[in-house]
């Protein structure tokens, strides 16, 4: 009987550390088909946008938490005014070979981006600006060049869920 009563206890176990040792992940549909519709149509693949990312040294920092959000908190910010320019641009600098249904829908879809972004920082705070090397990068990228514009695009579930496993740190 003790066996039987082992067995099960395991096997609940078992089934219990399964469950919770999915990854988390915080893409939503609406965000994900955005985000899917947006490369699709700007072709942000690697070789179209370069080997060189633009946001890596954030999300593969091995800094504190507070360091972490703070980094983040920036990425966020960075996104937040390439997102600005994108939609500001319109019909000049990324969106500018897009058909005027395409340039409408690819407005749609970065607003949805930036609603996303906007929810975040909300959640994470406020940046702390003096904060190492990174924030000094992150301040210098050129949120108006449509090729940045093009890799940050392509970065963006990379960060996103970066930032969300920080809100989220138990998933």
């Amino acid at each position: 009987m003790s066996s039987c009563w082992g067995s099960a206890c395991l096997l609940v176990f078992l089934g219990a550390a399964l469950v919770s040792g999915k990854p988390c992940l915080y893409i939503g549909e609406h965000l994900k088909e955005s985000h899917e519709y947006i490369s699709n149509v700007l072709s942000l693949k690697v070789q179209d946008v370069g080997l060189d990312p633009l946001f890596s040294d954030v999300i593969r920092s091995n800094s504190s938490l507070q360091i972490k959000i703070n980094l983040i908190n920036a990425t966020l910010e960075v996104y937040r005014r390439i997102f600005s320019s994108i939609v500001r641009q319109d019909n000049q600098g990324l969106l500018e070979n897009l058909s005027e249904t395409d340039r409408k829908e690819m407005t749609k879809k970065v607003e949805v981006l930036e609603h996303e972004i906007e929810h975040l920082t909300k959640t994470l705070g406020h940046v702390n600006h003096d904060k190492e090397n990174i924030l000094s990068k992150l301040q210098k990228i050129q949120v108006d060049d449509p090729l940045v514009q093009k890799k940050a695009l392509a970065e963006f579930k990379e960060v996103f869920q970066a930032a969300n496993v920080i809100i989220f740190p138990g998933c």
